[in-house]
């Protein structure tokens, strides 16, 4: 539960001091922060690490702006104990200097580089590099180095440079050691130190280097791997050393050689400079930490526990008695420490044996169940990042980030996300706190709060030590969570940030979705409402049309019934009156003796005979008397005997038993169907047989025209945009029939099929 009580709960479990570092899963700054924590947690204060990264960093994923250095600015904290040999990596003095004044009045304590007017503690170098340089020189017989150093001008890396090379020309005035410049990091070095060798191979006259001198353990690491991937043994065939001891290089595949750092006494010696700058303890004496010399197996020697240096007099334990050894052991183990730095405790001589034999028992049980609590770790990690993949939910994500937290064994998260851009806003959002079993998820709104305070109220006074991941994704700063420190396990906050930011700018960008479909929702309904009004002015415009279209084609219907009845009722009659009175004539023409003039009354007797019969075939076209008497299959058999006069092509008409048509309005139209069809099909399709179909079922009744012509295509007058098929589509639409046009290279089939 998060309390306003804030500076009441400070000012009773002590002030809260701010850790500002890059990385809390490097080996390095970790041994450095657990050192402070312990010191902070026996003065009775809160330490927070704020993670940033490298300032001005080249390195993609590096090159945000820090949240975090602008969280540790607003926050509402003590002091801040920074990492300045590790943030400053890539600037000059008097860029870092600038960057610190920018804390204003903060009371300040720097690790690492010390700086006018600003508190710091410091490790005194001297004496690691040349015990290095002596011990491969002289134990290893070593004579052609490569020194794998920092960045350019960084202090630290140039100091320890600065002494290899002295060093190497004090012992060997003719050595001409390489030197490949990196920037600190395991992955750039394991690059940079495959370059340097794949270029040696073209350089047969230069010697092979059989020792490289590391300015620090991380691209040790990396050396080694680029030299094991290319089959040069360590220490076989080449010395490889490091600097700073942390606890990777105990566990590397050899062992690293290296120079010991007292990382743990940094980080308790700059927490109780500030802790005297804030008045808590009484001023002690500035002290500059030496380091010491420690050979493994990478510079060709055995290891032996001799070899590690003493633990420092406020670590010492009491180890007389096997009793007091085994409890030792317990208790590092039970405090996530590995429990092989006992090897540098005292150990009487006679209890030498045993001793070790515990201690590398316990050191087993530990890395056994390291081992098994990383799994477990990556196991729940695994299971939160498919589950957060899978989501989009805000709501959703928050409530497994909890249950996650919990399963990790972390006391307390908290969830903030910043309200506004840029690289220091003003106020943030707090949208979730999991207390224990007591989770509060506050999306979509959140709570609202000045991001000085880093949670509404301040944090809690509860636990001593809490860390602060920036949440960022791409060029987006989005906030920052906020856990208890509770895991040993450093990789684990920096694994689940990166899962927490991935979900959560899947959340904010499905948030974004949701609120532009909701906008387009809004304009399609808009846009809907115009459309249904033109749509409805479209729809009686269509009917008006459709109306007009009925009108004119019954209108088409009349006057060709009309047509067809004058043609038979009256001219029809007149033709044949005139061929009557042409008999006539011929007859008067024959009893006259005018042969010549009777053969021509003949003549036009015959013609006005012929001209008769094509009249009513016409008319019977035009108006089919017959489709009104008898019923739509007379007329077809009138209209295909009629066709077939004078006609090559073979006319076949096929009717299905007792094929009927009641509804005389469907009836007509589908007699013109067939007519036009046939009419098309004698005139374009070339075809040689023609055949004319009525069919019916239960359900339907069919008329079909089919040829086996030329087809559509090639019969260039019956193209699908014609005015005839146009029409045959529209009576089709009329009697709400389906109309179907197939043609092919061998004929077309034009098909027609109503409800009965």
């Amino acid at each position: 539960m998060i309390m306003r009580a804030g500076s009441e709960r400070k000012s009773k479990q002590g002030p809260f001091i701010g850790f500002l570092a890059a990385r809390f899963d490097e080996a390095y700054q970790h041994a450095v922060w657990m050192g402070a924590s312990a010191e902070a947690e026996a003065l009775g204060a809160s330490l927070i690490f704020f993670g940033g990264q490298r300032i001005s960093s080249p390195v993609g994923y590096e090159a945000l702006d820090n949240i975090a250095f602008a969280l540790a600015k607003r926050s509402d904290i003590a002091g801040l104990i920074v990492m300045s040999n590790v943030i400053g990596t890539y600037i000059s003095s008097e860029e870092q200097m600038a960057f610190l004044k920018g804390f204003g009045d903060m009371p300040l304590v720097t690790i690492g580089i010390e700086y006018p007017g600003i508190a710091g503690v410091c490790v005194d170098p001297s004496g690691g590099m040349s015990s290095i340089v002596e011990h491969l020189v002289y134990v290893h017989g070593r004579r052609h180095f490569l020194f794998l150093a920092g960045p350019r001008e960084h202090i630290e890396s140039e100091a320890r440079k600065a002494e290899f090379f002295s060093s190497l020309g004090r012992l060997l005035p003719d050595a001409k050691p390489e030197v490949v410049y990196g920037n600190f990091t395991e992955e750039d070095a394991r690059e940079r130190v495959a370059e340097f060798l794949d270029a040696q191979k073209d350089l047969p006259g230069r010697p092979t280097i059989d020792a490289i001198v590391a300015a620090n353990d991380l691209m040790a690491f990396g050396a080694l791997s680029a030299l094991s991937v290319r089959g040069i043994d360590v220490p076989g065939d080449l010395s490889l050393t490091g600097f700073d001891d942390t606890e990777d290089s105990r566990f590397s595949t050899p062992p690293l050689t290296t120079v010991r750092q007292p990382t743990a006494a940094l980080g308790r010696l700059a927490v109780r400079r500030l802790a005297a700058g804030l008045g808590l303890i009484p001023e002690e004496p500035q002290v500059c930490l030496p380091v010491s010399f420690v050979t493994r197996e990478s510079c060709g020697c055995l290891y032996s526990p001799e070899s590690e240096e003493a633990l420092p007099q406020d670590e010492k334990i009491s180890l007389e008695g096997i009793k007091p050894i085994s409890a030792a052991v317990k208790r590092e183990i039970h405090a996530g420490r590995n429990p092989g730095r006992l090897r540098r405790q005292a150990i009487p001589p006679e209890l030498k044996e045993k001793a070790l034999l515990a201690i590398a028992e316990g050191e087993c049980r530990y890395l056994a169940s390291a081992r098994l609590l990383a799994e477990k770790r990556a196991a729940i990690l695994r299971d939160i990042e498919s589950y957060l993949v899978s989501s989009f939910g805000m709501e959703d994500i928050l409530r497994k980030i909890a249950h996650g937290v919990r399963e990790l064994g972390i006391s307390g998260c908290w969830l903030s996300l910043f309200e506004s851009g840029g690289p220091s806003p003003e106020w943030s959002k707090l949208m979730l706190t999991a207390v224990g079993d007591s989770v509060h998820i506050l999306s979509p709104q959140g709570m609202r709060f000045r991001t000085a305070e880093l949670i509404p109220g301040g944090l809690p006074g509860d636990w001593k030590a809490y860390v602060c991941e920036p949440l960022c994704f791409g060029d987006d700063r989005l906030g920052y969570l906020i856990c208890t420190a509770d895991s040993t396990d450093r990789r684990m906050y920096v694994a689940l940030r990166d899962q927490v930011s991935s979900a959560i700018k899947g959340a904010i960008l499905m948030v974004a979705e949701k609120d532009r479909e909701k906008e387009l929702e809004r304009n399609v309904r808009l846009r809907t409402l115009e459309l249904s009004a033109a749509n409805q002015r479209l729809m009686e415009e269509i009917a008006r049309r459709k109306k007009l279209e009925g009108e004119i084609l019954s209108i088409s219907n009349f006057i060709m019934g009309d047509i067809g009845r004058d043609i038979h009722d009256n001219l029809c009659q007149d033709i044949a009156v005139l061929g009557i009175m042409a008999a006539v004539l011929e007859g008067r023409l024959v009893r006259a003796g005018l042969r010549a003039e009777s053969e021509e009354a003949a003549a036009i007797a015959r013609r006005a005979g012929e001209t008769a019969a094509k009249a009513k075939d016409m008319a019977r076209g035009l108006y089919p008397v017959e489709l009104e008497a008898k019923g739509i299959v007379p007329a077809i058999e009138n209209l295909v005997s009629a066709a077939r006069k004078g006609r090559q092509s073979a006319i076949r008409l096929e009717v299905t038993r007792g094929f009927c048509v009641r509804d005389s309005q469907k009836a007509l139209h589908l007699f013109r169907i067939v007519q036009e069809a046939l009419s098309n099909a004698l005139k374009h399709s070339k075809a040689s047989e023609i055949r004319i179909g009525l069919y019916m079922d239960r359900e339907n009744i069919t008329v079909e025209v089919a040829d086996n012509g030329v087809g559509i295509s090639q019969g260039g007058a019956q193209e699908e945009g014609g005015m005839g098929l146009q029409i045959m589509k529209y009576r089709a639409s009329v009697i709400g029939a389906e109309l179907r046009i197939r043609s092919k290279e061998t004929g077309t089939t034009v098909a027609c099929r109503v409800a009965r």
